[in-house]
């Protein structure tokens, strides 16, 4: 009988190879700092602002706090705020995009200097990764902890300023408390993840499948969402309403506009826009068809998996990756909530999943590039981390719907 693909795999990473990925992950963060420091102020080496997309943040936060809140999507205001922060010769501009109650958790981060906000919102990210490896229920989370910091979806998250980790640990806490049967608590904690509605996407689904069950849950999402709206549009009635005309005629088409870092994007989406930029229309007739195939995929694993709970959460947080019309590679953090779960609810596949987590990493930590490279001398890329993570994906499917 031949053996599996992986099962050759696993057994050629042994501790000399997978010494390799501490290696890169400690020279990616060393050339990061290196770079901070001698930037010197604001700024790095590079002449990119430290925290990247942390200034929009902190704008948004400075915003509020100066009692400007209907000027929030005003991007000429928000261009020479920033300006304003890290300095005159910034040029660039980082539109807050995002809803009008996500700009409140950053107003007393703006109360203190730019570089130590970003350093407490870079801790607070690195302590909703510790939490999150805790609810997810991490035998060694200290270990989990030192590999989560080689993955290079957790330096963008850091580097970035992004909130990322912050999503990570809302969704791994939703599962903490949806596993406890508190499913009223763990709609509500996932309402909070709505600043970035796509992300709760799976975990949705995954409660409207499970209705009769999850009622509450579902109940608690809406609830919470209610209530933020309500909070938005109460105290920031016009920021509310320009937030949802950007939504509405920005939003949908923004991984289409010219200037958008679509190699920096990774979904089915993107992988589609990429490879066939001429055609929008069939790049988006193939993103939807891709996503009706996951949708259905998904019916058919919690078909057969309906009494596993842990792993259909994982698999929610997969379909979420797999349907999501926009994440970039830092939005890829949450997929430690599945890999920490299939890690420690089948223990028997831990080969497999020790080689898909190695294919997974390697994509994530290249595919940025090469899909750059491309468009340096190609009209179009193929966004590499795509199949590898469709190849993940169906391994992973196979392995626990025969065991399961």
């Amino acid at each position: 009988m031949a053996m599996p693909w992986w099962s050759t795999f696993d057994r050629r990473l042994n501790p000399t190879r997978l010494a390799y990925a501490w290696l890169a992950g400690g020279v990616l963060w060393f050339a990061w700092f290196l770079s901070l420091l001698l930037g010197g102020g604001k700024f790095d080496l590079a002449g990119q602002v430290v925290g990247t997309d942390y200034v929009q943040f902190y704008a948004a936060g400075s915003t509020l706090q100066r009692g400007d809140g209907a000027r929030l999507y005003d991007f000429e205001y928000q261009k020479k705020l920033e300006r304003d922060i890290v300095g005159k010769t910034f040029g660039g501009h980082h539109a807050f995009i995002t809803p009008p109650f996500f700009a409140w958790v950053f107003v007393p981060l703006s109360l203190i200097p730019y570089t130590w906000s970003f350093a407490t919102w870079s801790l607070l990210g690195l302590a909703c990764l510790w939490l999150s490896l805790h609810w997810t229920g991490a035998a060694q989370p200290e270990r989990w902890f030192g590999w989560a910091l080689t993955c290079f979806p957790v330096f963008a998250s850091i580097s970035f300023g992004q909130n990322s980790l912050l999503s990570l640990g809302l969704l791994s806490l939703t599962y903490f408390l949806w596993s406890r049967e508190r499913r009223w608590l763990a709609g509500l904690v996932c309402s909070l993840v709505l600043y970035k509605p796509q992300l709760a996407l799976g975990v949705g689904f995954l409660w409207l499948l499970e209705w009769r069950r999850d009622w509450k849950a579902l109940a608690g999402l809406a609830i919470g969402g209610a209530l933020l709206a309500g909070l938005s549009f109460g105290l920031l009635p016009e920021s509310s309403r320009l937030y949802l005309e950007l939504s509405r005629k920005v939003l949908p088409s923004i991984a289409r506009m010219e200037g958008f870092p679509l190699w920096h994007a990774h979904t089915p989406r993107a992988f589609w826009l990429l490879l066939m930029p001429g055609i929008p229309a069939l790049s988006e007739a193939l993103a939807l068809l891709s996503t009706g195939a996951g949708i259905v995929v998904f019916i058919l694993f919690w078909r057969k998996l309906r009494c596993e709970p842990p792993l259909l959460f994982a698999g929610a947080i997969c379909l979420t990756l797999w349907t999501t019309p926009h994440a970039m590679i830092y939005d890829w953090t949450i997929l430690l909530i599945p890999a920490v779960l299939f890690w420690e609810k089948r223990p028997d596949s831990r080969g497999l999943w020790k080689a898909l987590f190695a294919l997974i990493w390697i994509a994530t930590f290249l595919s940025g590039p090469l899909t750059l490279a491309q468009l340096k001398i190609l009209p179009f890329a193929v966004q590499v981390c795509i199949p590898v993570w469709l190849l993940a994906l169906y391994n992973a499917y196979r392995n626990l719907t025969v065991s399961g």
